[in-house]
């Protein structure tokens, strides 16, 4: 009987251990396989490069140092150092861009990388003007071995260096490897064409210019500067008195193109110089109906009525002049409505888009100046490097007021959330304690007892003892069988024909037993092991616990509420700092715009009284006329 037990208790214990494990692992959420350190460092640095190339510069170099900080990239990691390096050269960090290229170049990194670092370092004396020491770096053989792209920026820049030393041979050497289908080849031979007319090469200049009046263009971007192409090359050819050549290239500039204004008034001088004033008269007429704004058509509106009256249309001239009058004094308003506008505070902000990551430089509020005739006076100003590049240090600080703001907001609900969760952690932690080291007790016996388990298993097939080696349903008929066997004598009916039927019954259930043995000893041994398994993973789960209750005692230590509380007053030592470089940029550019637009202010006044000029002079001789027509009569 002690037998049968013992083989029913390891029965059951199996049959529970199936059970346990059923509902055991069914509770774990074993979760995804776990990263390896550069599978990480590949992600993030995706997510990095994701923000790079939609141009999210501030979030990418967030990004990095926050890794940094994280140790996850570090100077081994090159990849990283060195676009961290390009952004540190677009903020306008050029020291710590330095520091990170001489440190790269003095570690034994890919010949690739290492060209590409070289190029990041020249690129950084180009832009500070040092070109001295770019073009040394350029054009040594170190820089071998870099993409495509990275080689057309290398010999632009070289270009442009030979081109502001008026080296203009050794500019073409470069250039003329640099396709001229790509954006960055057309910028370049447009600027190439345009140094050589300047430097006093005109027929160079002007074959670089037309070469690109012939390529095929489908972006506004590609179309805009064949147009500015051709308009350059008609205005060179229109000083240099070749009017034919001059009429050919203007007539290629679209008449709807950002350009067209421009074309217009050339167009018409190359006929007025040409003696077809009737021919440049409709021109001028076409452009004066165009943006009052705009300077050409400013020109075009005193050209027009001068045109008329040199055909003898004086009627026309005067009320010619008299219609550029009215629309100088408008445009003059309107210079005055912009003053006011640009001199109030807050401008600057206004000019920056909605999406911080937006790419271009139209200020936000692009349609309401074009509305009001602003842009169209301040389109140089837009346009100019210095100022875009000021612009551009204008929305970086503002990216990082935003940021400090965002900070400061949040700091309140994070010393909130942290004290809440002190005095949670407080509250909970010693019960939480009692419960875990119970839990180990617990752990532990249940071990014990299935190691004890596992060892009771014998090693052979005994038959001496069936109830161990059969299964549960074999081990109750066995008990039964037994049972009667032993109580034989004392039952009702014990005749020997019953005692016949008892002995067959017990000898096919024992061959039963038997026959099955070897298989169930199996798994009786697979149980065993699968319930010691399941007792190292709950033990291992409860050591987990265990380090996180040891983490959360040590959050109840820490020293982050009084961290939190210093951070208050950083924040706004970066943010008074941030208010200020701000108000100092925008001051920088508002007197930019202010003496831009006071410029434009006094050319259109000197063409207002010219026009009065004009009217009087011939009101005058309209008069004159009239009494030498009495005195004669």
């Amino acid at each position: 009987m002690k037998k049968w037990l013992l083989a029913a208790g390891i029965a059951a214990s199996c049959a529970t251990a199936q059970a346990a494990k059923v509902e055991f692992f069914d509770e774990i959420d074993t979760g995804p396989t776990p990263l390896s350190v550069e599978q990480h460092r590949y992600l993030s640095f995706g997510e990095v490069m994701y923000d790079y190339y939609r141009h999210a510069n501030f979030d990418a170099i967030n990004l990095l140092l926050v890794n940094q900080q994280g140790a996850l990239f570090d100077e081994d990691t090159e990849y990283a150092e060195l676009l961290l390096g390009d952004l540190y050269v677009t903020y306008g960090l050029p020291y710590k861009a330095e520091t990170i290229f001489n440190r790269l170049l003095k570690k034994d990194i890919l010949s690739h990388t290492r060209a590409q670092t070289w190029l990041h370092k020249a690129a950084l004396h180009y832009r500070d003007g040092n070109h001295a020491e770019a073009a040394m770096i350029l054009d040594d053989k170190k820089l071998d071995g870099l993409e495509p792209a990275d080689e057309a920026r290398r010999k632009l820049m070289l270009a442009n260096i030979f081109m502001a030393e008026g080296d203009f041979t050794g500019a073409l050497d470069y250039l003329n490897d640099v396709p001229v289908e790509t954006d960055e080849g057309r910028y370049a031979t447009y600027n190439m064409g345009v140094a050589l007319i300047r430097g006093g090469h005109e027929k160079q200049g002007l074959k670089l210019l037309n070469s690109l009046l012939t390529l095929p263009a489908s972006s506004d971007q590609a179309l805009a500067l064949r147009d500015r192409a051709a308009l350059a090359a008609g205005l060179t050819q229109l000083r240099s008195s070749e009017l034919d050549g001059a009429q050919a290239s203007l007539r290629q500039v679209r008449s709807d193109g950002p350009f067209s204004e421009d074309a217009l008034l050339a167009l018409g001088l190359t006929n007025y110089r040409a003696g077809a004033i009737k021919r440049a008269l409709p021109l001028w007429l076409e452009a004066v109906s165009r943006n009052s704004s705009h300077p050409s058509v400013q020109e075009a509106l005193m050209l027009a009525p001068r045109a008329y009256e040199e055909l003898g249309g004086m009627p026309q001239a005067l009320a010619g002049y008299k219609y550029a009058a009215t629309q100088y004094r408008e445009a003059l308003k309107d210079l005055q409505r912009a003053i006011e506008n640009i001199a109030r505070s807050g401008w600057a902000e206004n000019l920056l888009p909605e999406d911080s990551n937006e790419v271009g430089f139209l200020p936000a509020n692009s349609e309401d100046l074009a509305h009001g005739g602003e842009l169209s006076y301040l389109y140089k100003l837009f346009s100019s490097n210095t100022f875009a590049q000021r612009f551009q240090n204008y929305r970086q600080i503002h990216q990082i007021k935003t940021m400090v703001e965002h900070w400061e907001r949040s700091l309140p609900a994070l010393m909130e959330s942290y004290q809440i969760q002190q005095q949670a952690l407080n509250r909970h932690l010693p019960n939480v304690r009692r419960q875990i080291s119970l839990h180990q007790k617990e752990q532990e016996q249940l071990m014990m007892a299935s190691d004890k388990l596992s060892m009771s298993i014998p090693d052979f097939v005994d038959m001496s003892n069936p109830g161990d080696v059969a299964n549960a349903e074999q081990a109750i008929m066995w008990k039964k069988v037994d049972a009667m066997a032993n109580q034989f004598g004392r039952l009702p009916g014990s005749s020997h024909a019953n005692a016949l039927r008892l002995r067959r019954v017990r000898g096919l259930l024992l061959w039963d037993i038997a026959h099955q043995s070897m298989e169930q000893r199996e798994k009786q041994i697979q149980a065993a092991a699968e319930l010691a398994d399941e007792t190292r993973i709950l033990a291992e789960r409860v050591a987990a616990v265990s380090l996180q209750i040891r983490d959360a005692t040590l959050r109840t230590r820490d020293d982050l509420g009084q961290r939190l509380s210093q951070q208050q007053s950083r924040i706004a030592e970066i943010k008074r700092l941030s208010e200020q470089t701000l108000a100092a940029l925008e001051q920088s550019m508002q007197a930019d715009a202010l003496a831009l637009l006071q410029a434009n202010q006094k050319k259109l006044a000197d063409q207002l009284a010219e026009a009065h000029l004009a009217v009087a002079r011939l009101q005058d001789t309209s008069v004159s006329g009239d009494t030498k027509q009495r005195t004669g009569s």
